[in-house]
């Protein structure tokens, strides 16, 4: 331990940690397979002095992992959808509202793009009976077939190391920790819930919901020491998180703090 290390509660540390990266072709394993293959790097999130360089650090806790899609989908959410139980109804568009062409049957002109999201492309205020305006791509407005409005489940894998600063993969140092996949059509997700316990309790109330009679309520967090890693890649996986990858991007965040 370093002159300044005291001994601690787990929620006492020296100093903050919080540590960013980007994800998007740092892919793993394979369909059926979380391990980390010949030939794949994940992306290293924290580095808890790897090389044993600095004599001011014993190590360190995560107790907090984010997971933020890069990309968004505003079609998800349209300002207006036009079907049997909204025909006939008087809309107003400014540039950038969406409109979900639900049912192209209850239109006076169908346009050629059909069921979908038609963005307004117009500047001024604009707008009219909701089936009789002409959703048309390229005169007024944009469009995007449902399926591009579905953002794809996608999972991401935590792994540690420890005595190296070059793991490799076939010498099995990448060690799994835990997964997370970020639901259809979900922006944010936390992996605390995937967590190890930690063995003390916690001190204050919470919620209890599906813990035994006498079961201690329990914080969850990483330890690292320090020597180890934490990395993280994305699983190879369908269309979305291919051989590239899942090129949208996803934004891994770990809070923490150091001893």
């Amino acid at each position: 331990m370093t002159a300044t290390n005291t001994n601690k509660q787990p929620v006492f540390v020296d100093r903050p940690l919080i540590r960013c990266v980007r994800v998007t072709n740092q892919t793993v394993g394979d369909g059926t397979n979380l391990n980390v293959l010949g030939g794949q790097t994940p992306a290293i999130l924290v580095d808890m002095d790897a090389s044993l360089s600095s004599d001011s650090n014993s190590g360190g806790v995560i107790d907090a992992i984010r997971l933020t899609r890069d990309n968004t989908n505003t079609s998800q959410t349209p300002s207006y959808t036009v079907n049997t139980a909204t025909s006939g109804e008087y809309i107003g568009l400014v540039g950038g509202q969406v409109v979900y062409i639900q049912e192209t049957g209850v239109l006076t002109s169908a346009p050629a793009n059909g069921v979908g999201y038609y963005t307004y492309t117009g500047t001024t205020n604009s707008g009219g009976v909701n089936t009789s305006i002409a959703y048309n791509a390229g005169g007024g407005f944009s469009y995007s077939s449902p399926g591009d409005a579905v953002l794809a489940p996608v999972t991401f894998v935590f792994y540690l190391t420890e005595g190296t600063t070059v793991p490799i993969p076939a010498d099995g140092d990448y060690k799994i920790l835990f997964s997370k996949t970020i639901p259809t059509n979900v922006n944010a997700v936390d992996c605390t819930d995937q967590m190890a316990e930690l063995a003390t309790p916690v001190p204050n109330t919470g919620n209890t919901q599906g813990i035994g009679d006498a079961s201690p309520l329990r914080n969850r967090s990483v330890y690292l020491q320090r020597g180890q890693r934490l990395y993280v890649g994305v699983q190879q996986e369908g269309s979305w998180a291919s051989i590239s990858g899942y090129i949208p991007g996803v934004h891994v965040t770990a809070q923490g703090g150091f001893y």
